[in-house]
């Protein structure tokens, strides 16, 4: 036999009630709290059964009053719009070269009846959001994640409730969501190749966050050690400057003491883990007059648009955001259409080397 989702068994046995006559127009259901004491699950998943019911218009609330049976108890088709949307919830509310994602998405929502709903966490919290949706009537979600081990305790109420979800470029530590991420781990190992093939010995890997913290920064961490152990090189990686500076919210310090180490230990190549931070390397190079690539070479990842127009021009690595938002919303679909059928296995999208302006040849 089949399982389904929680919130749907309450859905199936109230609608059974309503329709045998045991409830009739008019008659108040139980609460949520009841519902979940009754069904024994949590006040979230029965919020979501009363939702469902309210959608498909069998019952009507009253704020401060309860839930009740509507006059009409005529099941309305599950197929609306409020059904068959899909929420698409990013940690930017725009960043230049990464609004590719929402393109793939809708490329191919375009061959389904779903339509796609943007939400930013910027202004209301990446947590408040999750809670909303959890209770809304979206179809499924598409998550693009702040970090790895953020929310958990939400994001674990949804694994609870077998809501269809997704994440892209992170996965959820402990948490079996299906993901959709690039070549992370290729990506670093790309990076770091190139530099050790333009004759660098001394290469360092630099991140904005701990990469304990970010599933996508910990692959292109390993990646870049992989291609160190092959080539029997060392990591060069300032680590400690980590946690002295960017926990105090001291960023630019970060940075500067950063490109210091670099030159005091003599490492000529760096990977970083995006393009932005990349970039932000390169002008602080040249604030404390030094060269990119004359005095040390730096290799991004991401290609983003700035990439092409800063000077010099980044080398960096590319991800194909549109293809990841297509196979984002491909498996969504897949994974709501046939929940139980549909295989569990992430997907990961190639990436490419784009060289440019960044690294010299030793």
């Amino acid at each position: 036999m089949e399982q389904i989702p929680l919130y749907q068994h309450i859905v199936n046995a109230l609608t059974a009630k309503i329709e045998s006559g045991e409830l009739q127009a008019g008659d108040q259901l139980p609460t949520e709290a009841e519902i979940s004491k009754e069904y024994n699950v949590s006040r979230i998943t029965s919020k979501r059964a009363l939702t469902e019911l309210e959608n498909a218009k069998l019952i009507y609330r009253i704020q401060g009053k309860g839930s009740f049976v509507s006059a009409d108890t005529t099941p309305q088709p599950s197929v609306n719009k409020a059904s068959k949307e899909i929420l698409l919830i990013l940690p930017f509310a725009h960043n230049p070269g990464l609004g590719d994602y929402e393109k793939g998405i809708n490329e191919y929502l375009a061959t389904t009846d779903y339509t796609l709903n943007i939400q930013s966490n910027t202004i209301v919290g990446q947590r408040k959001l999750l809670e909303s949706a959890l209770q809304s009537a979206n179809s499924g979600l598409i998550f693009y994640p702040v970090s790895s081990i953020s929310d958990l305790g939400i994001l674990y109420q949804y694994h609870l409730a077998k809501y269809p979800l997704v994440t892209m470029d992170k996965s959820i530590e402990g948490i079996p969501f299906l993901s959709v991420v690039s070549d992370n781990f290729g990506g670093g190992y790309q990076a770091c190749q190139h530099l050790i093939e333009n004759n660098h010995k001394k290469i360092a890997f630099i991140s904005s966050l701990k990469v304990e913290n970010s599933s996508s920064i910990r692959e292109r961490y390993f990646g870049y050690l992989k291609a160190l152990y092959d080539y029997n090189l060392i990591d060069y990686s300032v680590s400690d400057l980590t946690d002295r500076y960017l926990t105090h919210n001291n960023d630019r310090e970060y940075y500067i003491q950063f490109v210091q180490s670099v030159m005091t230990q003599g490492i000529t190549g760096i990977v970083a883990e995006n393009d932005l931070i990349a970039i932000e390397i390169i002008q602080v190079a040249k604030e404390l007059g030094l060269s990119v690539p004359d005095d040390f070479s730096v290799v991004g990842f991401d290609n983003i648009d700035l990439a092409n127009f800063v000077e010099p021009k980044l080398t960096t690595i590319s991800q194909n955001f549109e293809q990841m938002g297509y196979e984002a919303a491909r498996n969504l679909i897949a994974l709501i259409e046939n929940p139980h059928k549909y295989p569990r296995e992430d997907a990961v999208v190639p990436v490419q080397l784009i060289e440019r302006q960044t690294v010299k040849k030793l």
